[in-house]
């Protein structure tokens, strides 16, 4: 665990207790825990694979290429004109818990996703 991310749930008033469970799970799946813009992110080998966001109406956990994700459980939202970056989306400690073995499915196909140095190819924009 990583001090910085300690202080950043410690000072996380709305999705703090959300962002605790959802950090034991990441962690459980063997990712490094770092503070990235200022937001607790989650790496393999160096790569950026998960970020954990905090937003007015849900706190998310973000894919850094999560359209290469089958999302067998259709639970990924796209963000906005992201091309590459896909959410899941909580709104509560409990659906955390409830769905814990769901969000490891992600972290883990995302983790095979990288191993297997897949890239999102990139629509290119005016």
């Amino acid at each position: 665990m990583n001090p910085k991310v300690d202080a950043y749930i410690d000072r996380d008033e709305q999705w703090g207790k959300e962002t605790e469970k959802m950090r034991k799970i990441i962690l459980d799946c063997g990712l490094t825990e770092e503070l990235k813009w200022g937001q607790p992110t989650y790496t393999h080998n160096g790569t950026n694979v998960l970020i954990l966001q905090g937003f007015k109406e849900y706190c998310a956990l973000m894919f850094l290429k999560g359209a290469l994700l089958s999302d067998a459980n259709n639970l990924l939202y796209k963000i906005g004109n992201a091309q590459a970056s896909r959410q899941l989306r909580f709104t509560s400690a409990k659906e955390i818990t409830q769905q814990k073995d769901i969000i490891k499915a992600y972290i883990y196909e995302a983790l095979e996703v990288e191993n297997a140095g897949l890239k999102v190819k990139m629509k290119e924009t005016s």
